[in-house]
């Protein structure tokens, strides 16, 4: 075979050669769909925390110890008849002498009395707040407020609770009748025709853990 040929023949078995397949490269996301993205996420974000509330605004600071809030020398409600303190089941329906009440039979089961103290957005049982007056608490009713009336009046019961008063339930009465507020403690109430912050901090004050409550000191 002369050199010519032997050319040849290796041109043509480099040309039967598999080629090496081509490389690959990854796609790439667009810049935009990852800024989208971005922007999803943190939207998701700022949603949730709206709704656990953590941009809600804080209560007003209130100086509970300023002289306009001071009971002394006065008498801040009316005294009311002591209607007895005996335990009944949970579950069995009791009678009250006021409404909302303010002493009485109530129930007495762990779980079920008394009720965990704050902010409440459905109405309990009258037999299971009892129990918690029992204990000196305050318990606020209101009814028939306006929306702003019902956050300035959970802003004042934050305030109360975080400064010395932490035994103080406030839930929505609807059977309340002659007023739109109501404080009860053990034998004592007040019932105002609206939100009052001077009035309602001097029955806190005043009656809060009082020396009419059975178990008063009692959480």
């Amino acid at each position: 075979m002369t050199r010519r040929e032997r050319r040849e023949q290796m041109r043509q078995q480099q040309g039967r050669r598999p080629h090496a397949p081509a490389t690959r490269h990854p796609r790439r996301i667009p810049g935009i769909w990852i800024g989208f993205g971005i922007i999803v996420v943190a939207v998701a974000l700022l949603l949730g925390a709206q709704a656990l509330g953590v941009f809600a605004p804080g209560a007003p600071p209130v100086d509970l110890k300023a002289a306009r809030y001071d009971p002394q020398n006065e008498v801040i409600g009316s005294q009311l008849p002591d209607e007895g303190n005996a335990h009944i089941p949970a579950g069995q329906k009791a009678t009250y002498g006021t409404t909302p009440p303010t002493s009485g039979s109530h129930w007495n089961q762990s779980g079920a009395a008394p009720v965990p103290w704050g902010i409440k957005d459905t109405t309990l049982p009258d037999e299971a707040i009892v129990h918690n007056l029992e204990h000196g608490g305050v318990v606020v009713f209101y009814k028939g407020l306006t929306a702003d009336e019902t956050s300035k009046l959970k802003d004042l019961v934050r305030v109360l609770t975080n400064n010395g008063f932490p035994k103080i339930v406030l839930e929505p009465y609807p059977q309340m009748q002659d007023a739109r507020i109501a404080l009860s403690a053990w034998r004592w109430q007040l019932k105002l025709p609206g939100h009052d912050d001077v009035q309602i901090v001097k029955f806190v004050r005043a009656h809060y853990d009082g020396p009419d409550a059975p178990e008063r000191g009692v959480r």
